[in-house]
C-alpha cells in the first residue's frame, strides 16, 4: 500500500480553476492513465474488478439518464437560437448561479481527491471542442477518458477547455419545488459561462450526452451536421454508412460489422472535411451480450 501511495504523490497536478471561482484544497489528479484509474477507483471503494478483469461500478438509483432533470440557462447568447421544450427546458440565470455557488462550496470545502480530465469533444481537428470534465469519483474521470478523445502531451502543455463539465453528483437541491424544478437532481448547461454542472445523479451519460448537447448547439452555427447515428466505412475508407435511431435500437451492433471500418458508435458530425466521430470510446449496451453475435464489443471487455 506503501508503494500505491507513493505512486499517487507523483501524480499530483497544481492546476488552476480561478475561472470557476474554486480552490482545491485537496489531491488534484489530472489525466491520469486508464490503470491508475482503475487503481484510484478501487482505492476509493467506488469499483470492483469483475473476474474478467473489466471495471465494475454501482450508479445508485439511476442506470440512466434523467431528461427531465436537464435544463437550459435562459440568456441572451443563446435564447433565440435554441428549441425550447420538453427536450430544452429554460432554467432562470438566478437559479443556475445559486446551484452553482452550491456545487463550488462543496469543491472548496472537501479536501478529497479530485480527478480531472482534459480533452476533446470531436475528432476533426478544425472543429472539436476542448473540455474539461472537473470530479470527484476516478470512476467519472476513467469513464470521461473512455468517452472523449484523448489528448496528446504537447495538447496538454497550454490546455485552454472551451467548456467545462463540474460533476457535483454526491450534492442534490433540497430547493427544486421553490425553484419550480422536477427533483432534487439536476443537470444545467450555460452556454454563455460555457459551464455545467450536474447534482443529485451518479449516471456517467449525463457528462456524454452533455457535451454531445454542446456540440449539437453549436456546430449547426457553423454549418456543420451534427447527428445521432453511429458510423462506419469499407476497409478502402470509403463509401460511408450512416445508421440513425433511439438509443437501444441497434445502432452499436450495426457498426461494429468485422467487414468494415468503425467510425464510431454514437455522435457524429458532418462537415466539408468528412464524417467525424464526437467522441474516443464505445458506449456499447452489454445486456445479453453474445459472444458469437458480437465479437468486438465482447472482447473489449476486459482490463484497460
Amino acid at each position: 500500500m506503501e508503494d500505491i501511495n507513493l505512486t499517487i504523490e507523483r501524480d499530483k497536478e497544481s492546476i488552476d480553476l480561478n475561472y470557476l471561482d474554486i480552490s482545491l484544497t485537496g489531491p488534484v489528479y489530472r489525466n491520469l492513465s486508464i490503470e491508475r484509474l482503475v487503481e484510484e477507483g478501487v482505492l476509493n471503494k467506488e469499483t470492483k474488478i469483475a473476474m474478467n478483469g473489466a471495471a465494475m461500478v454501482d450508479t445508485g438509483i439511476y442506470t440512466g439518464r434523467s431528461p427531465k432533470d436537464k435544463y437550459f440557462v435562459e440568456e441572451n447568447t443563446s435564447k433565440d437560437n435554441l428549441w425550447w421544450g420538453e427536450v430544452n427546458q429554460k432554467i432562470d440565470s438566478e437559479v443556475f448561479d445559486k446551484l452553482f455557488s452550491k456545487v463550488r462550496e462543496y469543491y472548496n470545502a472537501d479536501t478529497n481527491k479530485t480527478y480531472i480530465f482534459d480533452g476533446f469533444g470531436g475528432a476533426d481537428k478544425e472543429h472539436q471542442l476542448p473540455i474539461r470534465i472537473i470530479a470527484k469519483k476516478a470512476w467519472q474521470a476513467h469513464f470521461s477518458n473512455n468517452m472523449f478523445i484523448r489528448p496528446s502531451k504537447n495538447d496538454l502543455m497550454n490546455f485552454d477547455p472551451e467548456f467545462t463539465i463540474i460533476n457535483a453528483s454526491d450534492i442534490s437541491n433540497e430547493d427544486y419545488s421553490e425553484y419550480g424544478m422536477n427533483s432534487e437532481t439536476f443537470i444545467i448547461f450555460n452556454l454563455e459561462k460555457k459551464i455545467a454542472i450536474i447534482g443529485g445523479t451518479e449516471y456517467g451519460g449525463e457528462m456524454k450526452k452533455g457535451i454531445f448537447s454542446v456540440l449539437h448547439y453549436l456546430l449547426p452555427l457553423k454549418n456543420i451536421l451534427s447527428m445521432h447515428c453511429s458510423a462506419n466505412v469499407d476497409m478502402n475508407n470509403k463509401n460511408a454508412c450512416l445508421f440513425f435511431g433511439l438509443s437501444g435500437t441497434g445502432k452499436t451492433t450495426l457498426s461494429t460489422d468485422p467487414n468494415r471500418m468503425l467510425i464510431g458508435d454514437d455522435e457524429h458530425g458532418w462537415s466539408d472535411n468528412g464524417i467525424f466521430n464526437f467522441e474516443g470510446g464505445c458506449y456499447a449496451k452489454v445486456i445479453r451480450l453474445n459472444k458469437d453475435d458480437e465479437p468486438d464489443i465482447y472482447n473489449a471487455i476486459k482490463f484497460g
